[in-house]
């Protein structure tokens, strides 16, 4: 097994997308904020890898307790690494699991090496769209897209072709989650339902509620499966009080695309920025 590396250090590093900080929480000895260009990018706890700080992640593990059989080993695909919180929780909570993580800024990788270690997953650099091909097909349980660079996703991990990419990766019945960011009225969301709607025959929506009613802008979790989700046990864990969140499916789920419609290649627009505010103490 590879050894741990030392304790990490407070700091600041220039990186491919910025300028990344180290931050350690005064609260939890083994807590570290990582944040690019004052963007929060990870909270990663080295003493409890299970302890999971930003409420979309949390929803993001609900998904993955929810998939196969508790405690089996899983194969997860992670498109975006920051500092690997979600391949560290499947680490410690699915002994064995197959992980690759794709990061695209090799010198944050290699701060996230040296700083928090990679055991239990592998870490390539590379774009999360062009590394697919190269990716064994049809063997994944479940694959992640949380793909930013800074506070921006991508314009090339929001369409339905890369959609239909990361399909020809999943086992049979295998899940597709995607972290997005947007705020009312819902125009990127929108279209970023109705693009998984087209590909999978189940999918689901879940975020904060003050998200999803427009009074905020926000994280929110899509998720698309060829299998159903366990919707009610989706929202008997997003009640409790940290990570509360509403999950959205079926006919209220069609409902909020407003006849949005999927998006391509040709017709793909920028992912919508969120406000200074949001990042503001």
């Amino acid at each position: 097994m590879p050894s741990a590396p030392p304790r990490p250090l407070p700091g600041s590093w220039p990186v491919r997308f910025g300028t990344a900080e180290l931050l350690a929480d005064a609260d939890r000895p083994g807590g570290w904020l990582l944040e690019v260009d004052g963007v929060p990018q990870s909270y990663v706890d080295l003493d409890d890898p299970t302890y999971l700080d930003f409420e979309y992640v949390q929803i993001i593990a609900d998904l993955l307790d929810l998939t196969g059989t508790p405690g089996e080993a899983l194969t997860v695909l992670h498109l975006g690494g920051g500092g690997c919180t979600l391949p560290r929780y499947v680490a410690a909570t699915r002994r064995g699991s197959r992980q690759v993580v794709v990061e695209a800024d090799d010198l944050l990788v290699e701060i996230v090496r040296r700083t928090f270690g990679t055991d239990g997953f592998r870490l390539r650099v590379g774009d999360a769209r062009e590394s697919l091909p190269a990716l064994r097909q049809g063997t994944s349980d479940m694959v992640i897209a949380d793909v930013f660079a800074g506070a921006a996703l991508p314009v090339s991990c929001t369409t339905a072709e890369f959609v239909d990419q990361v399909r020809t990766l999943l086992r049979p019945g295998g899940t597709y989650v995607a972290n997005l960011a947007d705020g009312p009225p819902f125009g990127f969301a929108r279209g970023q339902v109705a693009t998984l709607r087209a590909a999978f025959p189940h999918v689901v929506l879940l975020g904060d509620p003050q998200v999803l009613r427009g009074r905020r802008f926000g994280n929110l979790v899509l998720a698309g499966s060829d299998e159903p989700f366990d919707v009610g046990e989706l929202g008997r864990r997003a009640t409790r009080a940290i990570g509360r969140a509403r999950v959205v499916h079926g006919d209220r789920l069609r409902d909020f695309t407003g006849g949005a419609r999927p998006v391509t290649d040709a017709t793909a627009a920028a992912a919508p920025s969120p406000p200074p505010s949001v990042f503001r103490p």
